[in-house]
C-alpha cells in the first residue's frame, strides 16, 4: 500500500452557521457541495489538493473542550497563504479569535505564521514563506 494524497480535513461543528461564514467570509473558500447522509449532513469545501468537510449532526451531540497542549488530540490543521498581513486583517475585522499574530519564526527558514481559532474551537494555523 502506496498512501497517495489526504483527501479531507473533517471538523464536527456545533455552530455550524458561524462556520460557513468563517470559512467561506474570513478564509474565502467556495462551497462544492451538501450532502446528507442520514443522521449528518456534509458541507464540502476545496482547499488546494484536500477537502474540507464541516459536519451538522441532526442530532444533539456533546460538546468537549479541549487545551491546545492536551494530548491525544488533534491539534490544528495548517494553510498556505500569499499575504499574512491580510489574512491578520480580515480576522481583526471578522472578529476572529487569534492565538498568535503574524510571528516571524528564524529556526523555520524566517517563515511567518498566525493561529487563529474557527468557531467550532478548532486551530487554524496560517504559514507565508520567509522573506
Amino acid at each position: 500500500m502506496k498512501i497517495t494524497s489526504v483527501d479531507h480535513i473533517t471538523i464536527n461543528c456545533y455552530k455550524l452557521q458561524e462556520s460557513i461564514d468563517f470559512y467561506e467570509n474570513v478564509l474565502g473558500l467556495s462551497l462544492i457541495k451538501v450532502v446528507d447522509l442520514g443522521d449528518h449532513v456534509l458541507h464540502l469545501y476545496q482547499l488546494p489538493g484536500v477537502k474540507l468537510e464541516l459536519i451538522e449532526y441532526k442530532d444533539e451531540q456533546k460538546h468537549i473542550v479541549t487545551g491546545k497542549t492536551d494530548i491525544g488530540i488533534y491539534r490544528h490543521f495548517a494553510v498556505r497563504v500569499n499575504d499574512i498581513e491580510e489574512a491578520y486583517q480580515r480576522c481583526l475585522e471578522a472578529g476572529c479569535p487569534i492565538n498568535l499574530k503574524p510571528t516571524k519564526i528564524k529556526q523555520l527558514d524566517d517563515m511567518y505564521i498566525m493561529l487563529i481559532v474557527d468557531p467550532n474551537g478548532v486551530e487554524v494555523e496560517m504559514i507565508q514563506e520567509g522573506t
